[in-house]
């Protein structure tokens, strides 16, 4: 039985592509490979899992220097979209020999991607990652070039489809014809894209370039202050103060009456203004904020709380 090794991200257009697969005959193998970075829709994935192989593969610290570093430069944001690519491509290659597949399959849809899902981008990513000719992508492979599996008849070309663009009705309307009952909705799955997101990890490559997972995880919480080479994370709601607050490699601010707990990350000289970045989210007029290192409390400070306005200047997001 012809076997393919299907780069899988849950989003729509990668379950759509296994099922084109599976109707078309193939054996499927299902790779994610999760990052700091990307969504995975563990309702997907769990229906997937009943039917078909799944190599899950986290991303290594590797990673982390492609977003660093991108050779290819990144999209609008912060997302080295081709390079990203090239990187899942040849992890797929590692298992495309390990389980003796014979080709590579993703969800992608020609010029659904300006940055990097045009043809010739398609073509370079291949190129880069050693893989010319052996990736179908079962959504847009009318339009594209014939590949080596569909030359050597491993794949019917008739069943595959002529989708491009950003648009999704046509993969929509395959959803209800397929019968599909879960999946994700047409969306962005990668925080690379995110404006917010991508702001957040400017600052954070600007002040701490040798950052590592747990600092992209911080990221994601919480609303962010820069105080000089100093730096604030102030829970949003009560679940993320509690997460903030069991952070034990960093100085944990809790405010004693009601108001966000919050952690500092710097030099002791920015600390009172911290204090008083968190005070203003506060209802009282004085707020006593515990500080605490590794669960204990080192001491209490007193701050008047201010008009959060005055703050605005550092806010990251």
């Amino acid at each position: 039985m012809v076997k393919a090794v299907l780069l899988f991200s849950t989003g729509l257009d990668s379950l759509l592509a296994y099922h084109l697969l599976k109707k078309a005959g193939i054996e499927v193998i299902v790779l994610v490979i999760k990052t700091p970075f990307n969504k995975i829709n563990e309702a997907v994935l769990n229906e997937i899992k009943k039917e078909a192989k799944v190599i899950v593969y986290e991303a290594k610290d590797d990673y982390l220097q492609i977003v660093k570093n991108p050779k290819f430069g990144y999209g609008r944001q912060m997302n080295p979209c081709i390079d990203c690519k090239i990187y899942m491509y040849k992890i797929a290659k590692k298992f495309l020999e390990e389980e003796k597949a014979d080709f590579i399959a993703t969800g992608e849809v020609l010029n659904q991607r300006s940055f990097s899902q045009t043809l010739d981008k398609l073509k370079l990513i291949e190129k880069e990652a050693g893989i010319e000719g052996l990736v179908v992508r079962p959504l847009s492979a009318k339009l594209l070039p014939k590949t080596f599996v569909e030359e050597k008849g491993l794949i019917d070309r008739e069943k595959l489809l002529d989708i491009k663009g950003r648009a999704r009705k046509k993969q929509l309307q395959l959803v209800k014809d397929l019968g599909i009952s879960i999946y994700s909705q047409p969306a962005g799955g990668c925080s690379l894209t995110d404006p917010m997101f991508s702001k957040r990890l400017k600052d954070l490559m600007e002040h701490n370039p040798n950052f590592n997972t747990e600092d992209v995880e911080l990221l994601k919480i919480g609303r962010h202050f820069r105080i000089g080479k100093s730096k604030l994370i102030l829970g949003r709601n009560e679940s993320e103060s509690k997460l903030l607050e069991k952070m034990r490699n960093h100085l944990v601010l809790k405010p004693k009456s009601k108001g966000p707990s919050g952690i500092f990350i710097g030099e002791e000289s920015d600390l009172m203004l911290a204090c008083e970045i968190l005070a203003s989210y506060c209802k009282d007029e004085k707020v006593v904020i515990e500080l605490l290192k590794n669960g204990e409390k080192i001491k209490e400070v007193e701050v008047q709380r201010k008009n959060k306005e005055e703050f605005k200047k550092y806010l990251i997001g």
